[in-house]
């Protein structure tokens, strides 16, 4: 432990405890009752000004079909909507999963569990070509779930079961799926989901490039790398929203650069800062709302089971065993807890703390005698890819774990990896020996299970196939009693904790999210999109 503490020390002093996903954590600033500090809103919401979002990254391309990375999807929720989404407000958690109407004002669900009947409210697309402001109607929805299943990706496998889509009428759509499947409404929330206008599933629009939906906020300009510039959508269906004129999505890399801006008032959400950032910023702008929550992701430690030793399991679960995630979360993040193969922010969906931490305990001695079991009593060397695109967190995680794993004997060369090819070439083809990133926000267990971990799973990227595992996983979607699944759901965690050990889980945290104090009724949920930016005014 003394060498790990110099090393903190060092990389204090060296200025590199800097704010992790500063994109992905920007939606967290909230009003949440007892979450921030105290402020009371003067009068009723005000229309006007510019709303400044400063990234650590932009995307490599703005379609929301053909992308999963959350800077695509972060910016994709100002411009589309879903059929359903998940409520927010000041009554709501952060990370409640509550389906509400969105395009979609009304639907059905047969007895049988397999016939869903969506009634589409009167909406209408951005007055932008070739689309002109016309009605949304249920061939948009129907050309929409056509094109992502006909995509390859995450995107698809949320429609698996499906069997047909119908235009019932020009306002229904009827969606009849193979057999009954328990997470079909929430991935009709989830933000990966978007509705298109059909002339832009035809081909009439550049949508690595432009986005014509029927948000809050219609895109005026991206320069790549650069900004993103969003005008308030006068058509928009709900009445008299959104408040603000214009919403700013500005590239800024360096975070103190970031930090300096939003100190200025150039800025209203610059993301997650670590603890010394936040009390620093703190001690110039006190009258700041901060807000904490748990984080609806995790750090994930994976790695290629197709390669030498990674397909001994003794050598996996001794990694696992040589991480000190208390220490790290505490010392990197400042606070969060053991996470499991479902993410704790999905509530009782998780494992309870306890039985995740006895699961994954830290023991180097016990994993030192694994390693010598599975022929490695010297350790190994290896490389290990991170990317910097979240921030520097996430490599000072990928840092700690390397000086954990040689404690045991492990020498770990890190390798950092600029964003867009981790995101899109390294991970996804199982092009590394080990890795340390952060996983998507998954909105349903099926996704932290399934998807990652069956033989056939879109996220699959591990090289991961166990029989016994893939009959649990297809099994655990078909039960409709929610009290039945969530424990089909933590037997599944169970069994791949003692025998997978693959992605290892490692901590989520505890994010600190500062804003502006004139900013009044921000409402963010724990998915992506700016969507709820519709709410947002500014008191000033």
């Amino acid at each position: 432990m003394d060498k790990k503490l110099t090393s903190i020390v060092r990389l204090l002093i060296l200025g590199l405890l800097i704010a992790a996903i500063s994109a992905c954590s920007s939606d967290t600033s909230s009003n949440e009752p007892g979450t921030e500090s105290s402020e009371v809103a003067s009068s009723e919401p005000k229309s006007g000004g510019t709303y400044t979002i400063l990234s650590a990254a932009d995307p490599d391309m703005l379609d929301p079909h053909r992308q999963s990375s959350i800077y695509t999807h972060m910016m994709a929720g100002l411009v589309y909507n879903k059929l359903v989404t998940y409520e927010t407000g000041p009554d709501v958690e952060f990370t409640d999963y509550n389906v509400v109407p969105d395009l979609a004002e009304s639907w059905e669900i047969s007895e049988d569990g397999k016939v869903y009947t969506f009634h589409l409210r009167e909406a209408y697309w951005h007055d932008k070509e070739p689309v002109n402001g016309r009605q949304v109607t249920a061939e948009d929805v129907v050309a929409t779930m056509e094109r992502i299943i006909n995509l390859p990706g995450h995107q698809a496998a949320l429609l698996s079961e499906v069997d047909n889509i119908e235009a019932k009428d020009p306002q229904t759509v009827v969606f009849t799926l193979k057999q009954p499947f328990a997470p079909f409404l929430n991935f009709m929330a989830n933000h990966f989901m978007w509705i298109l206008p059909k002339e832009a599933v035809d081909g009439q629009v550049d949508l690595a490039t432009d986005a014509i939906g029927t948000g809050p906020f219609v895109l005026e300009k991206w320069e790549d790398n650069v900004q993103a510039t969003y005008k308030k959508n006068p058509n928009y269906f709900e009445e008299g929203k959104p408040y603000l004129d214009e919403v700013i999505y500005k590239v800024v890399p360096e975070q103190g650069s970031r930090i300096a801006a939003f100190r200025t008032g150039q800025a209203e959400a610059i993301g997650s800062l670590s603890p010394e950032e936040l009390a620093q910023l703190q001690k110039t702008n006190p009258d700041i709302a901060v807000f904490d929550a748990l984080f609806p992701t995790q750090e994930q430690l994976y790695m290629n089971m197709e390669r030498e030793p990674f397909t001994d399991l003794r050598v996996r679960k001794a990694i696992s065993m040589a991480v000190d995630r208390k220490s790290m979360v505490e010392a990197i993040y400042g606070g969060g807890e053991t996470s499991g193969p479902v993410n704790p922010s999905l509530g009782d969906w998780a494992l309870p703390l306890e039985e995740r931490e006895t699961l994954q305990p830290f023991d180097p001695e016990e994993a030192k005698k694994l390693l010598a079991e599975a022929g490695y009593p010297n350790g190994f060397d290896t490389t290990m890819i991170v990317t910097n695109g979240y921030g520097e967190q996430l490599v000072r995680v990928a840092q700690w774990v390397a000086e954990d794993l040689r404690n045991i004997g492990i020498n770990v060369e890190i390798e950092i990896v600029e964003y867009a090819t981790y995101f899109s070439e390294r991970w996804p083809n199982v092009d590394y020996d080990m890795g340390i990133g952060y996983q998507t926000y998954f909105q349903e267990p099926d996704e932290w299970l399934r998807t990652q971990l069956h033989t056939d799973g879109s996220r699959n990227w591990y090289n991961i196939s166990d029989p016994e595992l893939d009959k649990m996983l297809d099994e655990q979607r078909m039960i409709l009693d929610v009290e039945e699944r969530k424990q089909y759901v933590h037997e599944i965690q169970r069994y791949v904790l003692e025998n997978l050990v693959n992605p290892v889980p490692l901590t989520t945290y505890y994010t600190k999210t500062p804003r502006q104090p004139y900013t009044r009724d921000v409402y963010p949920h724990a998915s992506y999109g700016y969507g709820y930016l519709k709410n947002v005014w500014l008191d000033k």
